[in-house]
């Protein structure tokens, strides 16, 4: 029979009703605003393990009861008013379950909750599939690897096709680690997983003619399958339009401010999907396409995601070769730096010169950097190859000062990418040692792109801050070529700017003229310099030179070259530069 811990309050006021609850095939327990136990049935009692003389006005959290990812959130919904459900964890005889649990809230006519339902259920389904077959995440307290395993396992024994799988990963995860402590990325991980669990176990996830009726496609199974990756499984056989919503909702989770402690951090993440078929014999298949579909969607920056497809394990392959040779040449020494003059546009001298990183192939000659370069950024060789990158911009200086008995610029600039700037730790270690070497560091120059200020403005004002404590100077690169420019501007200090070659091509229409003097004068608004890119003509130069640009680059000066070709080069435009007004001076 139920067990009525306060008659008074009548939580089941006849024996039928009671009769009627102790035989529904579900575990029923009615709480108070406080979330003080009224009532519980049998079922309910069973599951967890209660002794009902205990529950008199106890709270589920001290003898136990409801537990498991998100649970704090549904119960604060319910008592707000809001009727939820979720799932919970329930270990009988050393084995972990996983059930449904349901939350309605009993409203009085002026708003006010007096009291909670609570409603467990079976989930229906095989019940080999639905017992965990190890303990919860410790950190997280959901599923881990093993069951994530188990559950395609049994699908693929099955033959079931048509089931889409989901590998998620927190884009620079790291990151947040290295800047916020162990702690702090806990606790975000804590938070993205009750998020994955609540929010795409919803059954109204997808809209009608979205590849269902609504209610009818959600998560059966979300998994964290180590460090900041996550596997998920839908709850039925669905489409290539259900899955690739859901995966842009998956997205959508993860990027919501996440506040932990009194940090406000924002996430990006990338997703890998796949709907099984015929090509997935095994669970290593599953999760070597899923990590292919991943690494592409990573490919295409953050917050993408991509569905497998054969193609791409081709294309996989061809990358891993490439990976492999990229990771030679780092340990053969094939990468090499070429360098681009800057002009002072007003008299035509070498100022500064750009950094530019080259791969010599020993047999396929020099590979575009387009080739290249976004491979080393995905596998995060960037970072290794970026602090050499550093170190032999300085020592082509001192060369320089060597064999010139001067310094033949005022500055080289160094791209730093978004990877780099989100570990910046090995960066600022190889800094810390030039600067410890004696080497002045106000003749270096790091250009980042306005993505790698904004994807994580707290991050982003402690790296910078430790940079120019060094002494580093900043310039913002492609300035003007996407939304947060101006914000970049407002919020960090930046010594100059150079506007995306696209621009300087437009100089010969009223439309791209104008719009470069706009950019003129809000570098000038924020006192930076402006370093124009892609000057081809002479039509361009004198029209930068004109509306008050101060440097330029491009191949109307020079293609980049080898750094002992450079040297000759700026010794040659100093000579031409200074005649001129050597002989005004002469005129005098």
């Amino acid at each position: 029979m139920a067990t009525s811990v306060s008659r008074e309050r009548g939580a089941f006021p006849s024996d039928w009703l009671r009769h009627f609850v102790d035989e529904i095939p579900a575990g029923i327990a009615v709480f108070d605003p406080e979330l003080r136990y009224v009532a519980a049935n049998p079922r309910w009692i069973n599951a967890f393990r209660l002794a009902s003389a205990t529950l008199s006005g106890r709270r589920h959290d001290e003898i136990g009861g409801l537990s498991g990812l998100g649970i704090a959130e549904l119960q604060s919904r319910a008592l707000a008013g809001d009727t939820v459900e979720g799932y919970v964890h329930i270990e009988i005889d050393g084995v972990v379950h996983q059930q449904l649990v349901s939350l309605r809230p009993r409203v009085t006519a002026d708003g006010t909750v007096i009291g909670v339902l609570a409603a467990l259920h079976e989930i229906a389904a095989a019940a080999n599939q639905q017992v965990i077959e190890e303990a919860p995440d410790q950190l997280t307290g959901i599923a881990g690897r093993a069951t994530f395993l188990a559950r395609v396992g049994s699908m693929l024994e099955a033959s079931a096709t048509g089931t889409a799988m989901f590998l998620l990963d927190i884009d620079n995860f790291k990151g947040v680690n290295d800047l916020y402590g162990a702690r702090v990325g806990d606790a975000v991980l804590k938070t993205v997983a009750t998020r994955l669990i609540t929010s795409t176990r919803s059954r109204a996830l997808f809209a009608a003619g979205s590849g269902g009726a609504p209610g009818q496609v959600h998560a059966d199974l979300v998994t964290r399958l180590g460090a900041d990756e996550f596997g998920i499984v839908l709850s039925r056989p669905a489409s290539p339009a259900d899955a690739e919503i859901f995966a842009r909702r998956l997205l959508q989770v993860v990027r919501a401010p996440i506040l932990a402690g009194d940090q406000r951090i924002r996430l990006t993440a990338s997703v890998g999907y796949l709907i099984t078929g015929p090509a997935q014999r095994s669970e290593d298949d599953v999760l070597r396409d899923l990590d292919v579909a991943l690494q592409e969607a990573k490919s295409r920056g953050p917050n993408s995601s991509k569905i497998w497809e054969p193609a791409l394990t081709s294309a996989m392959g061809r990358r891993l070769r490439m990976l492999d040779q990229l990771h030679r040449a780092v340990d053969e020494g094939e990468f090499v730096l070429h360098y681009q003059p800057i002009l002072n546009l007003k008299d035509g001298r070498v100022v500064g010169a750009e950094a530019l990183l080259r791969w010599n192939h020993p047999s396929d000659g020099l590979v575009p950097p387009a080739v290249f370069l976004p491979l080393l950024e995905e596998s995060g060789l960037i970072v290794q190859v970026g602090c050499w990158v550093i170190r032999d911009v300085v020592r082509q200086m001192q060369v320089w000062q060597m064999l010139y008995g001067r310094a033949m610029v005022d500055w080289v600039s160094v791209n730093v990418s978004p990877r780099q700037f989100n570990d910046p730790a090995p960066l600022v270690a190889a800094l810390n040692e030039i600067n410890e070497g004696g080497f002045p560091l106000d003749r270096l120059k790091m250009e980042l792109t306005e993505s790698a200020f904004m994807r994580n403005p707290e991050m982003s004002r402690g790296v910078l801050s430790e940079l120019r404590d060094l002494g580093i100077q900043i310039a913002l690169d492609d300035f003007g070529t996407g939304y947060s420019a101006l914000g970049a501007l407002r919020q960090y200090a930046v010594d100059t700017i150079k506007i995306d070659c696209d621009f300087t091509a437009r100089l010969d229409t009223i439309e791209g003229k104008e719009l470069v003097l706009a950019l003129l004068k809000i570098a000038q608004i924020y006192g930076a310099d402006v370093v124009a890119e892609g000057v081809e003509t002479a039509l361009q130069r004198d029209t930068l030179r004109e509306a008050g640009c101060g440097f330029g680059q491009g191949f109307l000066f020079a293609k980049p070259m080898d750094g002992r070709f450079f040297g000759a080069y700026a010794l040659t435009h100093l000579v031409e530069s200074a005649a001129p007004a050597q002989a005004e001076a002469g005129g005098c």
